[in-house]
């Protein structure tokens, strides 16, 4: 039986063949052997891409029924989203890799990077928690772990910085609106300018120029 985190990955993926954007679910990594005795295993700084022209997002995707998501704390000094804690052994669910390789990425014009992160529905005996979905772009996770020192991130934090990703529930999945978070998700970026908007002009400029 898949898992509620393998299924949420497959409604993601599902989602995108009624939009007009190109995806693709990385493969995950396996062990390798190093020496004799230890193993190592290679890590991606996310686990899908999305291509719409002329923007490349990188993507990792996180879901959970837990009320938040676990990451290492920024503690000036001490330690950092980035940093792998040293002679520690953690469980956390945003990798210190993945911290750090999507906040060099983002330094590139036209690339959008940060966390697709799931808060599945689930029901309580005195409260029933809904599905919801958001995008945390990694400047505002970096942000907000340097702002707050917190050690996760939850509902709440996430209606807060993050832009919310609608969805239509079937019978037993979920079909997320890939366009209509794209074209929101692109705006909010430009007007925060993470996204420069004379690079842009320049990039349409010479499309224009390409098909004239």
């Amino acid at each position: 039986m898949i898992n509620e985190g393998k299924k949420f990955e497959e409604d993601w993926k599902n989602s995108y063949k009624t939009s007009s954007h190109y995806y693709m679910r990385l493969r995950d990594t396996a062990k390798w052997l190093q020496g004799n005795s230890s193993k190592y295993t290679p890590s991606n700084p996310c686990d899908s891409i999305q291509h719409t022209m002329p923007f490349l997002w990188l993507l990792e995707l996180k879901s959970t029924k837990a009320a938040s998501i676990s990451f290492n704390p920024y503690i000036e000094g001490v330690s950092s989203p980035e940093q792998k804690p040293k002679n520690k052994t953690t469980n956390v669910m945003i990798k210190a890799n993945q911290v750090k390789e999507l906040s060099q990425a983002v330094k590139y014009q036209g690339v959008i990077a940060g966390f697709v992160v799931n808060y599945r529905e689930h029901k309580l005996k005195t409260k029933v928690y809904i599905n919801e979905t958001y995008f945390i772009h990694i400047n505002d996770f970096w942000d907000f772990a340097v702002r707050t020192g917190k050690s996760s991130i939850g509902r709440k934090d996430c209606r807060e910085i993050g832009v919310k990703i609608d969805h239509v529930k079937l019978k037993t999945n979920y079909r997320y609106k890939i366009n209509d978070f794209v074209i929101k998700a692109t705006k909010y970026f430009v007007d925060k300018s993470y996204l420069n908007k004379q690079e842009l002009k320049n990039t349409i400029n010479w499309l224009n120029e390409l098909i004239s």
